[in-house]
Order: C-alpha cells, then sequence, then structure tokens
C-alpha cells in the first residue's frame, strides 16, 4: 500500500495476488450472502418494501425491455433514473431481469454481489499482512460491518452495488493490474453518479501512497470527466417536463441540503451516525486515515444531508461507497502496526491480536444495531423488528395478496396503488400511489393522480406499521382518507373486494359498482340490539344475498360517548367458516369515521360485499367487533385491538345459495 510495496506485484494473469480457496472465508461468503438474501427477500414477500426504493428501482429497470430509459413513474409522471442518479449499472441488471422480471431477483442479486466483496478484501489483506487469521477477521468485518448490512437490506440502491466494485478495484490497485482496475472503476462509477466524487479523490491517494503519477491522474480525471458529465450533461438531457422539480439541475443539491434548521434537532443522531460509521474499526483503521479521504465527503455530505426520512442515518445506503475506504484504512492500519513490530518497535499489544479485537467490537456493534437472527430484538418480533409483521414476519394475508393481485389487476393497466403492494405491481408503465410516504397531511396528490390512471388499489386493513419518534408510520388507517376520497370520485366505483383489500375502476357503474353509502338519521330512541363498551350501541343489522355472487349489509349504530380518548375505532365483520375474509365496515370508516360521528343521531351504513367463489350453500353467522386502529397488531383485528371493555359478537344469521 505504499511506493516500495507497490512493487511487489502478482503474476497478473492471476485473479487475485493470494490463495483465496479459503474454506472459511467461502463459509462467510455464503452464510452472510445467503442470510441477507433471506432477510431482503423476505422483506419484499412480506409486504414490507415500499414503492421508494425497491419499487421504483424495479419498474424501471423492467421498462428497458419497452425500449425506455430507466423510466419508472415518480410523482410528476413518468421520469427516467438518468434524470435522477444516472445508474447506469441498471441497464446490466435489466439483462437477468428479462428472465426473470421480479424484484425478488434484484435483491438477491444485490446480496450475492455484497458478499463476494468480502473476496478482494481477503485477498488485500492476505498480500499486506501475510496473516491468514487477519485476512479472515477483516474479511468478517466487512460482512457483519453495520452500514454495510443495513446499506443492503434497505431495498435495492447503486450505493450498494457499487461498493464490492470498489473493493474490487482496489484489490487490482494494489497489485497493479491496471486493465482489471479501470474495468471495476467504470462499473463503480455507472452505479450511481457521485461515486465519482471518490474516485476522483482516490487519484490523489494514488500518487501519494503508490507514486503512479499517470494511473493517478488518469483515475482523477475520469472521475472528474465523468461527474461533470452525468450532473451536468447526462441529467438534463433526461430530464422532461414531468421530471420534479426538486431534481432539476442545483435543485438537486437544494433539496438534500436546503432544510438547515434541522440541525439544531438533530445534531445528536447525526453525531451518534458518524460515530456508528466510522467507530467500530478505528481502533486500527486510525492509524491508516490516509484512505479515509476519499470516502469522507461522501459521508459528510450524507451526515448533512437534511434530505426525506432522516436521510443522514447510519441505516442508509449513501455510506455504502464509504465502506471500502474504511476497510482500507484497516488493513493499511493494521499493516502499519505490524511493520512496527518487525522493525522491533515497542508495542504493548499483538498486532494479530488487535486485528481480532477490532473484529470482536465490530461484531458487537453489529448484532447490537443491525436487525438480524443475531441481534436478541430479533426474535422478539415486537413493532419494528425482526420477525414482526412488518419487518420480516410472513403472514396468511400475504398470500391472500398476492392471490388478489394476480387474479384482479389488468397486466398493463396504469395503476394508483398503496405503497406496500406498488413493488409487486412493477412491470408495467404507470404506477402511482395512493398516498406518498411524503404526505403527512394526507393524500392530496391523489385527486391530480387519479386523472392519470383506470385502477385504484387500495388496502383498508393496512398491515404495514413501523415506530417513529413521537408516533407511528402506516398503521391500519394507513389508506383510509384516500379510501374515502374515492368513494366520493363519481369517476371511480368500487368493483371489488377481498379482505380489506379494495380495487376501484375508471368508469365503473351500475350492478358492477359495490354499494357504500351512510346515512345520518334522527335517533328515535330505539333500544340497542348489542353495545360495544360504553361509546357504541348497534341498533340493528340485516345482511341478505342480493346476486349470486354478492350481500348486501346494512347496520344502524348509536354512538353513546365520545371514545377519542382512548383511540379510533372501526368495525370489522367476519362471516364464520370463510377465512380470510374479514369485512371492513368502509363507509364508517371513510366515508364518515366512527370518531367524528355526531351524538343523539343513528348512523346508517349500507355497503355491498362480494361472496367468495369456493364459498360452499348453507348458513353463516355474521360477527362484528370494533377495533382500534393505531395499534401495531391493529392488522390481525383480534381481542388485543377491541375496544375496551367490548367484544365480537354475533349480529344475524346469513343465508347463501
Amino acid at each position: 500500500m505504499n511506493a516500495t510495496q507497490s512493487q511487489q506485484t502478482a503474476p497478473k494473469s492471476l485473479f487475485f495476488a493470494h490463495n483465496t480457496s479459503d474454506r472459511v472465508l467461502w463459509a462467510f461468503v455464503c452464510i452472510w450472502g445467503a442470510l441477507l438474501t433471506f432477510l431482503s427477500v423476505a422483506t419484499y414477500t412480506g409486504y414490507n418494501s415500499g414503492m421508494y426504493d425497491i419499487g421504483n428501482m424495479a419498474q424501471a429497470i423492467a421498462s428497458v425491455q419497452r425500449g425506455q430509459p430507466l423510466v419508472f413513474t415518480y410523482i410528476d409522471g413518468p421520469t427516467s433514473r438518468l434524470a435522477f442518479h444516472v445508474e447506469f449499472f441498471y441497464y446490466i441488471l435489466a439483462l437477468p431481469y428479462i428472465v426473470w422480471p421480479d424484484p425478488r431477483l434484484l435483491l438477491a442479486m444485490q446480496a450475492l454481489l455484497y458478499a463476494i466483496g468480502a473476496i478482494p478484501i481477503y485477498a488485500l489483506a492476505y498480500r499486506n499482512l501475510d496473516s491468514r487469521f487477519a485476512a479472515r477477521c477483516l474479511a468478517l468485518v466487512y460482512l457483519l460491518y453495520p452500514t454495510v448490512q443495513t446499506s443492503v437490506l434497505f431495498d435495492l440502491h447503486g450505493d450498494t452495488l457499487a461498493m464490492p466494485f470498489l473493493l474490487f478495484a482496489l484489490q487490482a490497485l494494489d497489485v497493479r493490474a491496471w486493465r482489471r482496475y479501470f474495468i471495476f472503476i467504470a462499473l463503480a462509477l455507472s452505479c450511481k453518479f457521485y461515486v465519482a466524487l471518490p474516485v476522483l479523490l482516490l487519484g490523489g491517494i494514488i500518487w501519494w501512497q503508490y507514486g503512479e503519477r499517470k494511473i493517478a491522474i488518469w483515475t482523477a480525471t475520469i472521475g472528474l470527466v465523468y461527474g461533470v458529465v452525468t450532473f451536468l450533461v447526462v441529467r438534463p438531457l433526461f430530464t422532461t417536463d414531468q421530471t420534479s422539480e426538486v431534481h432539476r439541475g442545483f435543485n438537486y443539491i437544494i433539496f438534500y441540503f436546503g432544510q438547515i434548521a434541522e440541525y439544531q434537532n438533530t445534531l445528536t443522531d447525526r453525531i451518534l451516525s458518524a460515530l456508528i460509521i466510522f467507530g467500530p474499526v478505528m481502533f486500527i483503521a486510525w492509524r491508516g486515515w490516509r484512505w479515509l479521504l476519499p470516502g469522507l465527503p461522501v459521508a459528510a455530505a450524507a451526515l448533512l444531508s437534511t434530505g426525506p426520512g432522516g436521510s443522514y442515518d447510519y441505516r442508509y445506503h449513501h455510506y455504502a461507497i464509504v465502506v471500502p475506504f474504511i476497510i482500507m484504512a484497516a488493513i493499511d492500519g493494521a499493516r502499519r502496526m505490524r511493520e512496527d513490530e518487525q522493525a522491533g518497535r515497542k508495542r504493548r499489544r499483538n498486532w494479530r491480536g488487535d486485528v481480532g479485537l477490532t473484529c470482536g467490537i465490530v461484531m458487537i456493534v453489529s448484532f447490537l444495531l443491525v436487525d438480524t437472527p443475531f441481534n436478541p430484538l430479533f426474535w422478539i418480533g415486537g413493532p419494528g423488528y425482526g420477525l414482526s409483521s412488518s419487518v420480516y414476519g410472513v403472514i396468511p394475508r400475504d398470500d391472500v395478496k398476492d392471490r388478489f393481485l394476480d387474479e384482479h389487476v389488468p397486466p398493463d393497466a396504469a395503476l394508483a396503488v398503496s405503497n406496500q403492494l406498488a413493488p409487486h405491481l412493477t412491470n408495467r408503465d404507470t404506477l402511482y400511489l395512493i398516498r406518498y410516504p411524503t404526505e403527512s397531511e394526507g393524500p392530496l396528490l391523489l385527486p391530480q393522480t387519479l386523472e392519470r390512471v383506470d385502477y385504484a388499489i387500495a388496502d383498508a386493513l393496512f398491515d404495514f406499521y413501523v415506530p417513529l419518534d413521537g408516533g407511528y408510520g402506516g398503521g391500519l388507517s394507513g389508506d383510509r382518507e384516500a379510501i374515502g376520497l374515492l368513494l366520493r370520485d363519481p369517476a371511480f366505483g368500487l368493483v371489488t373486494e377481498r379482505d380489506g383489500l379494495l380495487m376501484f375502476e375508471r368508469g365503473a357503474t351500475g350492478e358492477r359498482v359495490l354499494m357504500n353509502t351512510l346515512e345520518l338519521q334522527p335517533d328515535d330512541g330505539a333500544n340497542a340490539q348489542h353495545t360495544f363498551g360504553t361509546h357504541i350501541e348497534l341498533i340493528d343489522a340485516s345482511v341478505e344475498q342480493i346476486e349470486p355472487d354478492r350481500l348486501r349489509a346494512r347496520f344502524m349504530w348509536r354512538r353513546v360517548s365520545n371514545f377519542n380518548t382512548v383511540g379510533e375505532f372501526v368495525a370489522v365483520s367476519r362471516l364464520e367458516g370463510i377465512a380470510h375474509d374479514r369485512i371492513v365496515h368502509v363507509p364508517g370508516y371513510s366515508l364518515l369515521p366512527s370518531w367524528e360521528w355526531p351524538q343523539n343521531q343513528i348512523v346508517e351504513e349500507t355497503f355491498d360485499i362480494q361472496i367468495p367463489p369456493d364459498t360452499a350453500p348453507g348458513e353463516y353467522t355474521w360477527h362484528v367487533g370494533w377495533y382500534n386502529v393505531g395499534l401495531p397488531y391493529s392488522y390481525a383485528t383480534d381481542e388485543r385491538s377491541l375496544l375496551p371493555d367490548s367484544q365480537e359478537v354475533e349480529v344475524t344469521q346469513v343465508t347463501i345459495e
């Protein structure tokens, strides 16, 4: 890693300078590659990934098959990734995507690239330290590094894909395999336009550390030219009238760094993130500090970012392209300690022990901070962790979603859909969201979005819930306001429903539309058939079969007292004996939610439901209960979320012919 050592080149016909057939290394690669593949795919399979970002990336990559330049549907319309982050590498991913156009393939490929990134690290460490133990430790440091794992588990991003290519480039640099070096530099640059910055600065390190002035100049020039061309030429070239204003030209910089006022409230979190990003290996990496320099500007920019969603957090993908230089600093630091020992300079500890200790520190930090099976919180399955249904858990309702989307959604239709459903519908030209994650005040963009689509799909039992500071994201009522807007839109009609999944079609009329109405009537003092705690009374209920495949339900309610102090609640029914087909009382959920019902009036809701095609004729018992919409387990509509002092009750018998 210096001018003298770099003369000790290996035969260039060999891919690596030293033997990498170590079974322990390959065990590490296989175990961690398989584990992160499994976790990434489980997140997707359990409908816990959103349109941001695996949905956007998958739709862009699929668009290549239609002759489009990495186009995805953004808030304002079709937009090319080449007008955003210029990820040319996605064209390469589009090739296997032709064979299996499924986002799970992309997640698996990203995890595979991450895992094989340990191979050049092993080769680098073995060559510079002449120790199989140290090489194994440093390969494991990379595989376990918190920021590395969180980047891989955070959907699909060019930064994460670039990380192993940078590692392969650095290993080729170390043995002066220049052709291979420039190939991997080109691959890394193709993953995201701002990879150009660390490549530019790498040129200075090559001049300083290796004395290879020609290679240093070429590297810096390539980084500079590529960065300038992609930002000032490629991005504007693919910018259209439908490209989001905040991503045009230098607005991109304002978008990510324009909210300076945020620093006051987030300074502590930013400092902690910096410690997690750099701290675990500083025990040895401080001696190789020179190698940190190429990655520092990217890390600093990310830590200072005021972009959406707390993008400065250590779990974000931006830091992935910093990691190769952190690992290089650790290897170089270990080499310098080894040289001190060989030169007879006194040290209190053996350098191998320091490498092993660093590996142990990284392991502990990783197991405490990253949501993998080695983290104790993983097995508890609490909200936002591990086996929770909002992280890696797959619940029976996810199979219902699969069947619903497969059976009812036309393959090429223009859609506006619920966020967690979107990644499963990306092989099409037009795919909006009914509510974007940035819309904290409700689905304000939906009216203009509906003008561009033929179908809208919402989830009245939204089962994605993530704890946030001062509240939560998602929750049962995540789509409630959007559903209300769709029910009121005369251009759309509700045509299909199943277990809370609702599909609206443009132009649907007459008998195809499922009725959903709500009326307020004077309270005549009628006796209640059932009471639900001290808050709600059921005055009357009836259910009849009006078509071979349709029931019509009518419920009359009285709100007795204000239950806002204990939460917000929705009525959910089910027919005993029919699995995975709960019935959300949509009128009293979206048209006028129960917590806004006036007292001293009767609320009458009428709604149609579809009879599942495999339902046998016979008598079925109709049950109804009232459930809190704001709990992590509200989606299950079981006793944990029942209205206090209430229970599910039998309302009537339904005859299905």
